[in-house]
C-alpha cells in the first residue's frame, strides 16, 4: 500500500511541476511581477516541502508529498488563469509545459548512463562500490614533501580521530596486519611528533575533486602491443565503416531511383517482395551467409563486414524511394529535354535532391558497422583483425574486475559515434521526418 501511495505521490509532484511552470511562463509573458513573485516563491515553497519529506523519514511522508503537492497543483492552475488573458490561453501553456517538462525528464534519464559511464571512467578503484554511489570523482589530497614508503608516491593526507580530538596525518605505509603507519602533520605540511600505528577505520580521507584522466592511459597500455595501443582495431572499424557506408549509399540510393522513376515490368511485385525481406529474422539468413562467404575463401577476413552493404538494404530503400517519389517530375523531364541520360538524372539530378534522407541512411549505417558486434564474432578469428566493437568484449572478459578501465575503454569507443550524432542529428531527424521536395 506504502509503494501504491508514493506512486501517487510522485504523478501528484510531476502534475505539480507542470502547473507550476505553466504560472511562471504565463506570469514572465504577462509582464506581471506580482504573480512571477507567488510563482517562484510557490515553487520554491514545494521543493523545500519534497526536501524535507524525503528527509524527513516520517512514515506519513507520501501522504503529506500528495496532500501539498494536490495544493500546490491547484494554487499554480490558479495563478496560471490569473495571468492569463483567456481559459484557452492558459490550457495552451499548461500543454505546452507538460511537453517541456516531458522532455526533459525523458533527457535527464537518458543522458544518466552516459553520465555514469564518464564518472565512472574517473573514479579511483576505491570510489566505485560506494553506496551512495559517487557522480563526481574525487581523489585522496596528498602530501608535497612526504612520501609513501611502500609505493613512493606522494603520502595521503588523511584525519585521525583520536579520542576527543582529530590529528592531520599522511599515510607513510600500510603494514601487513591491515593497520597503517601515519604520521602528524603541520598546517605547512610538515612532519611534527611522533609517527603512530592506526587502525584504518580511525582514519577519513581528505578528498578533492579531481578525475583520475589516468584510468585512460592505463586502459590503452593493458592492450597488447602488437595492437599498437588500439590503432589497429580502429584501422579495422574505420575501413569496415567507410566501405560499408559508400555501399550502402550507392546501393540503395540506385535501387530507390529505379523503384521510384523508372519504368520496367514487375516493378510494384519486386518492390513488395524486397519490403517482405524486412520480415524475415537475421538469424535465418546467418547459416546461408556464413556458407556462402566461407565457399569464396573469405572466412576470417574484412570483407563479409563490408561487402552486403553494396547490395542494398530494405529500409533504406524504401526510405529513399519515398524521396525519389516526391520529386517533381518536370525537373526530370527537363532534364531529359537537355540530353540527359538516366543515370545522369540520378546523379545530377535527384541525388542533390535528397541529401537530408542519404545522410541519415549515411549516419544510421556508420553506427551501424561501428557497433556491429555479431558480424565480427562469426566471421573473425584472429586478433589483429578485429573492430573496435568486438575488442571491448575481449577487454571485458580481461579486465571486468576494474570498472575504471573498463568504462574508460567503453569510453573511448563511444565517444566518436556521440561526437558524429551529436553534428549530425539535425540531418538525421531531417532525413527521416520529411519528404517534400528537395527535403525541405
Amino acid at each position: 500500500m506504502n509503494a501504491v501511495v508514493w506512486i501517487l505521490a510522485l504523478a501528484l509532484s510531476f502534475i505539480a511541476s507542470v502547473y507550476l511552470l505553466a504560472a511562471i511562463m504565463s506570469a514572465v509573458r504577462a509582464l506581471q511581477p506580482p504573480l512571477i513573485g507567488l510563482s517562484v516563491g510557490l515553487s520554491l515553497a514545494f521543493v523545500g516541502a519534497i526536501w524535507s519529506v524525503l528527509h524527513g523519514g516520517s512514515h506519513y511522508g507520501a501522504y503529506i508529498l500528495c496532500v501539498a503537492a494536490f495544493a500546490v497543483g491547484i494554487a499554480a492552475g490558479a495563478l496560471t488563469r490569473r495571468s492569463s488573458s483567456t481559459e484557452a490561453r492558459a490550457g495552451q501553456t499548461i500543454r505546452l509545459s507538460a511537453a517541456h517538462l516531458t522532455l526533459v525528464a525523458g533527457s535527464i534519464m537518458f543522458l544518466i548512463p552516459f553520465v555514469w559511464l564518464i564518472s565512472t571512467s574517473l573514479k579511483t578503484d576505491e570510489e566505485m562500490a560506494v553506496f551512495p554511489p559517487v557522480w563526481i570523482p574525487t581523489q585522496q589530497v596528498t602530501s608535497d614533501v612526504i612520501n609513501n614508503k611502500d609505493t613512493g608516491k606522494p603520502a595521503g593526507i588523511s584525519t585521525w580521530d583520536k579520542g576527543d580530538q582529530k590529528i592531520r596525518v599522511v599515510e607513510t605505509a600500510d603494514l601487513p596486519s591491515g593497520k597503517v603507519q601515519v604520521q602528524p602533520i603541520s598546517d605547512k605540511g610538515d612532519a611534527v611528533g611522533q609517527a603512530a600505528t592506526v587502525e584504518r577505520s580511525d582514519l577519513t580521507k581528505i578528498r578533492h575533486i579531481s578525475p583520475r584522466w589516468e584510468n585512460y592511459s592505463e586502459a590503452l597500455e593493458f592492450l597488447p602491443p602488437e595492437t599498437h595501443y588500439g590503432l589497429v582495431f580502429l584501422g579495422n572499424t574505420l575501413l569496415i565503416t567507410f566501405f560499408s557506408t559508400i555501399g550502402t549509399l550507392l546501393s540503395s540510393s540506385l535501387v530507390a531511383y529505379s523503384f521510384a522513376r523508372l519504368r520496367w515490368p514487375g516493378k510494384n511485385l519486386l518492390f513488395v517482395l524486397l519490403l517482405a525481406t524486412m520480415m524475415v529474422p537475421s538469424a535465418v539468413t546467418m547459416m546461408p551467409q556464413f556458407l556462402i562467404f566461407r565457399s569464396l575463401g573469405w572466412i576470417d577476413t574484412l570483407r563479409p563486414l563490408w561487402v552486403p552493404a553494396f547490395f542494398g538494404s530494405a529500409f533504406n530503400v524504401f526510405l529513399l524511394r519515398q524521396f525519389f517519389m516526391s520529386i517533381p517530375t518536370e525537373l526530370e523531364d527537363a532534364a531529359k529535354i537537355d540530353g540527359c541520360g538516366a543515370f545522369g538524372i540520378y546523379w545530377r539530378i535527384m541525388l542533390p535532391m535528397v541529401k537530408p534522407a542519404m545522410a541519415a541512411v549515411a549516419i544510421m549505417s556508420i553506427m551501424g558497422a561501428w557497433n556491429n558486434f555479431q558480424g565480427p564474432l562469426i566471421y573473425l578469428s584472429s586478433p589483429e583483425k578485429m573492430p573496435l566493437a568486438y575488442a571491448l568484449q575481449l577487454y571485458q572478459t580481461q579486465h571486468g574486475g576494474e570498472p575504471g578501465l573498463m568504462m574508460a575503454a567503453s569510453t573511448l569507443v563511444v565517444l566518436p559515434i556521440i561526437v558524429l550524432f551529436f553534428f549530425t542529428q539535425r540531418y538525421f531527424i531531417e532525413g527521416i521526418s520529411l519528404s517534400g521536395l528537395g527535403g525541405r
